[in-house]
């Protein structure tokens, strides 16, 4: 995050019920849908302070949907969450491309490469 000029203060990820993640989105963003992740945005200038709502449901069937692991799916949506709070939107088609290619990136990080020779 350092790179792209942000220092993460605290991120707090909540893990939550299907139920939990449709009643938070009817409260608080007003939509009757299911979703993976929603984001409370608490961060001041460049550092990032926030709290996620996640459910594996959604992120279980967006891994399908997508052919990816449920591990891959939940880094992505993890990531999701704190492109959103770093400025970073997909409500059109080019902005959701620049977020998927981001997502790629830094899901690649997760990823450490064993050496042959250690």
């Amino acid at each position: 995050m350092l790179s792209y000029g942000f220092s993460i203060d605290t991120l707090h990820y909540n893990f939550v019920s299907q139920e939990k993640m449709l009643e938070i989105n009817q409260n608080y963003l007003k939509h009757n849908t299911h979703t993976d992740i929603i984001s409370f945005d608490y961060s001041s200038g460049q550092s990032l302070k926030a709290e996620f709502f996640v459910s594996m449901w959604a992120v279980a069937l967006s891994a399908e949907d997508e052919s990816q692991t449920i591990e891959n799916e939940t880094l992505r949506v993890l990531i999701h969450g704190v492109l959103h709070c770093m400025g970073y939107k997909d409500d059109t088609k080019d902005k959701k491309t620049i977020m998927r290619q981001l997502e790629d990136k830094f899901i690649h990080l997760f990823h450490v490469k064993q050496k042959k020779h250690v």
